[in-house]
């Protein structure tokens, strides 16, 4: 039970002194889907308004003909801390989504995006000491998995300029953690102790998408927040709550060839507080970006956009007491295919996170690709 205990409460705290431990990943993971791969390109500035982002549920009356969209984002992240740095490459399946028309102003849609994606391994060394003589032995810590968000959605178009939309969410998932330790000098393992940590949840989720002027539109969403369980085999660990959303956007196409947006969300993760250790403590924040795409020569007859944007947010976990935040600058293109009833989009992150740690710094790229197919 000691070592099931050690292997919780290193599974939900990195320590700053670990060059394998991450900022990111801290409690119960990294928030990572939510935005397509043409929202993450604009910094998340269009999210209120993209239909393939799961945020705005009234946005999907902009999807248009029924059609699938997959999304690939391989992370290479590098911490840096007490002098040594340690790289690792994370390959994630952030979000499926697909969408139909039912009648000519309703649109239902569903979507499997990463709420929280607990990923990582951490390493140490250490001595096993027997009278005067000292065994020198390593232990590896590992975890796995995630907290899913299963979205189902309408989208009502009221007027021509003005939509509404409702959702309704499942939360789900699994988190496989895992202790192991070895003497140096042998491959055989002295003990491995396996956890398995499960996940349910539900939420609903609305909001609303309104285009005043033909150059100008707005979207406004929030999450209403819902009852979120962990378990273990067949028994109930611990309760908490879905964290509360608010969201807001804009989008602005008066200049020819030019399209701005910006956008501001605040999520409630501190709900999330009781579901594990009291050392995986989680904090309110703001998510704010901007972004611009422009107008750029054609490829073969088709319109390629190029598309710049920022972000910064404040991640859910703090990281040994401090906040962690994330810095984001983003680059990415459009490719439409099929004489544009379909599209692939590119884009490029880096991301820079920071705590108010001394000597602790964490880096990513992340190379994100999404397919958007319609017949």
């Amino acid at each position: 039970m000691r070592t099931l205990s050690t292997l919780v409460l290193l599974a939900t705290i990195a320590t700053s002194a670990a060059a394998q431990g991450t900022l990111s990943t801290q409690g119960f993971g990294y928030p990572a889907g939510g935005l397509s791969t043409h929202a993450e390109a604009l910094g998340g500035s269009i999210a209120e308004s993209d239909p393939l982002s799961p945020v705005n549920p009234a946005s999907l009356t902009s999807w248009g003909r029924p059609g699938f969209y997959l999304q690939y984002d391989p992370e290479y992240r590098t911490v840096q801390a007490g002098g040594l740095s340690n790289s690792t490459l994370t390959a994630r399946f952030p979000m499926l989504a697909g969408a139909l028309n039912i009648g000519p102003r309703v649109t239902f849609g569903i979507s499997a995006t990463t709420f929280l994606d607990r990923t990582w391994e951490v390493s140490r060394n250490g001595y096993v000491f027997s009278g005067s003589d000292s065994t020198l032995y390593g232990e590896n810590f590992t975890t796995d998995g995630a907290i899913n968000d299963l979205r189902a959605a309408l989208a009502f178009s009221i007027f021509p300029n003005l939509s509404v939309g409702i959702a309704g969410h499942v939360l789900t998932g699994q988190n496989r953690l895992q202790i192991t330790r070895q003497f140096a000098d042998t491959s055989t393992a002295i003990f491995t102790e396996l956890s398995t940590l499960s996940y349910t949840g539900h939420s609903v989720s609305g909001g609303i998408a309104w285009r005043p002027l033909p150059a100008l539109s707005f979207g406004v969403s929030g999450d209403a927040g819902g009852t979120l369980n962990s378990f273990r085999n067949d028994t109930t660990l611990s309760s908490a709550r879905v964290p509360k959303r608010f969201g807001f956007g804009g989008l602005f196409g008066g200049i020819s060839g030019l399209l701005l947006s910006a956008n501001a969300e605040w999520n409630g993760w501190s709900a999330l507080n009781g579901l594990g250790d009291s050392d995986a403590h989680a904090v309110d924040g703001w998510d704010y970006g901007v972004g611009a795409e422009v107008r750029a020569p054609s490829l073969f007859g088709q319109e390629i956009p190029l598309r710049l944007g920022y972000r910064h947010r404040i991640l859910p976990f703090e990281a040994s007491g401090a906040e962690v935040h994330e810095a984001d600058y983003s680059f990415g293109i459009g490719i439409p295919v099929s004489r544009g009833r379909s599209r692939v989009d590119f884009s490029l992150t880096r991301a820079n996170r920071t705590a108010n740690l001394p000597d602790v710094t964490e880096h990513a790229w992340i190379l994100s690709a999404g397919f958007f197919v319609r017949p």
